[in-house]
């Protein structure tokens, strides 16, 4: 699995959280420390659910990114620790994103765990339960999709993760309509387990709030650069991975370009999160991009072996 090639790191999303995710890292210390600092800042349980569950309380909207993002910088935090050396470029999938940032070194755990805070506070303030969300479309074509859309203006094409992989923002009601509208016609379709329509104009008013709660925290310069998660463009100072995060939550994700931003800088990439989440969207938007995963803590010896 290890080679001396440069290589990307790809940070994953929500919707990765899972029940036994922790299998085999509870008992790294790397991993554990990172857990640990998320718990004592939020007061969740994160490790015994990931290990137990319930899964209720795991996914739940406000736990689900803590998990997410505490996993995913104990992964890289492990794996560093074991030799794995820094790659020479990253990013992350919309929640995925913050993860990138603090393995980068821009920010602490602790920015991000409060910037994970905000959203859903501003968010909650803004919006009424169960009025707004996001919905999935599978298998239409992108302009098949916008000349949908074109009859409901509230609606957001929100996520562009291939070539025939969307997800769309909005109210509830006119997120229904659409489904009802497509159902027919797409592979796959339906509602997705959020209740605030991310990466869409509608939190853009929200951003201001976002920017003046984290004001006090200071970015550093990446160790390595990001890649924006809307662009695929290379962001190589602390203030651009940091502005990219403050704002990641009204910029749609476009994994197209960022597949292709990420192949013209390396032949592979590891996914550092649970699950696949991103090696599937990678090899619907760039076939020749080799994406493998550093959730298997047999992988840490690889590092060992390879230095």
């Amino acid at each position: 699995m290890v080679s001396d090639a440069p290589f990307a790191l790809l940070f994953p999303g929500q919707g990765t959280e899972a029940v036994g995710m922790s299998t085999g890292w509870d008992g790294h210390p790397d991993w554990r420390e990172v857990v640990a600092t998320a718990e004592t800042r939020s007061g969740f349980d994160l490790e015994a659910w990931m290990r137990e569950g319930p899964e209720s309380e795991l996914r739940a909207p406000r736990q689900a990114p803590y998990a997410v993002v505490a996993h995913s910088v104990g992964l890289f935090r492990a794996h560093r620790a074991a030799g794995m050396p820094l790659p020479r470029v990253a990013t992350g999938h919309s929640l995925g994103f913050y993860s990138a940032v603090v393995a980068a070194g821009v920010v602490s755990l602790e920015a991000v765990l409060e910037l994970v805070d905000a959203v859903e506070d501003a968010s909650a303030q803004a919006f009424g339960p169960g009025t707004h969300g996001m919905a999935f479309v599978i298998g239409l074509s992108e302009r098949e999709l916008r000349e949908a859309l074109e009859g409901q203006p509230d609606l957001a094409l929100s996520n562009l993760n291939g070539r025939a992989q969307f997800t769309v923002s909005g109210p509830r009601p006119a997120l229904e309509t659409l489904l009802e509208a497509v159902q027919g016609r797409a592979l796959k379709c339906g509602l997705l387990p959020v209740q605030h329509p991310l990466h869409g104009p509608h939190m853009v008013p929200l951003v201001p709030s976002l920017a003046r709660r984290l004001a006090a925290w200071k970015p550093r310069d990446p160790e390595f650069p990001l890649l924006s998660h809307a662009t695929g463009a290379l962001l190589t100072t602390g203030a651009a991975c940091w502005d990219e995060a403050l704002v990641s939550v009204a910029l749609p994700v476009c994994w197209v370009p960022v597949a292709s931003a990420v192949r013209a800088q390396v032949e592979a990439a590891f996914e550092c999160g649970h699950g696949a989440q991103l090696a599937n969207l990678t090899r619907w938007a760039e076939r020749t991009l080799a994406v493998k995963s550093l959730q298997d803590p047999a992988a840490l010896a690889a590092w060992g072996a390879a230095g």
